[in-house]
């Protein structure tokens, strides 16, 4: 088979609807790699098929390829992805995002899952950020107009509180560990 070939084929089956099949050719295509099937990729994390974007993000993660950095933002903070960005998110822990501190909290403040709150909270704890005091100002700014909500919004109840719970203590305790920083 030609490599022309092998791409058209591979770009195929990513639309197959079987997981397995979709993964082994985004993942296929990255190994393959060019500017071409890179671009095809990244263009992925816009299809309206969350498996589809999905898969693509999975691809970025493993491969720990930085340029699908703000396009997965990008993708992640359509609204029409509103509820379906999981798995984009979880793509996030193994990109740099040295220089998203704000745009991480903005997506841990916008009601999002437990799903997309915990893969927030490993990339905060896991990764060194760069950030200005402007920066930490506006996330303790709109910590401070959501926290009273916070527990309500997420559906969670202080008197039946779980271990597990993402509740305003805790959101409240990443908060002031960043806002520490304040000069």
């Amino acid at each position: 088979m030609t490599a022309n070939k092998e791409i058209e084929t591979l770009k195929g089956k990513i639309s197959s609807g079987d997981w397995d099949v979709m993964t082994a050719a985004t993942n296929r295509l990255f190994e393959i790699g060019g500017q071409e099937n890179i671009s095809y990729l990244i263009g992925l994390l816009d299809d309206s098929n969350s498996k589809v974007r999905n898969a693509a993000a999975l691809t970025f993660r493993e491969n720990r390829y930085n340029e699908a950095l703000e396009p997965l933002l990008t993708s992640i903070n359509k609204k029409e992805n509103k509820g379906y960005t999981g798995t984009m998110v979880y793509a996030l822990e193994s990109l740099d995002c040295k220089s998203k501190l704000k745009e991480l909290f903005n997506i841990l403040f916008d009601k999002n899952s437990y799903e997309v709150q915990y893969h927030i909270l490993t990339i905060l704890d896991e990764q060194i950020f760069e950030f200005t005091n402007a920066d930490l100002q506006e996330i303790k700014t709109k910590w401070d107009e959501l926290k009273c909500d916070w527990n309500r919004l997420n559906n969670l109840d202080k008197a039946n509180q779980k271990d597990y719970d993402i509740d305003d203590t805790l959101i409240q305790s990443y908060v002031d560990g960043f806002v520490s920083y304040m000069e």
